[in-house]
């Protein structure tokens, strides 16, 4: 629900969501760290990243056409 009410959220897009805020991304460098902790807040880049969006977009599109 926090993610479709929030104003912190307006204007913005392409970012995850979890436990009522933005989820950081984690480092590369921090990845190997943060896949042994379960529980940490923070999403890997590849969640967010544009170009793979835009790459599955055009996927879903030829696929449900």
């Amino acid at each position: 629900m926090w993610c479709a009410t929030s104003p912190q959220l307006d204007g913005l897009g392409g970012v995850y969501c979890e436990n009522c805020d933005i989820s950081p991304l984690v480092a590369p460098a921090d990845e190997a760290g943060w896949r042994a902790e379960p529980g940490l807040p923070g999403v890997l880049p590849y969640v967010a990243d544009p170009e793979a969006a835009a790459r599955l977009w055009e996927v879903s599109e030829r696929l449900t056409a």
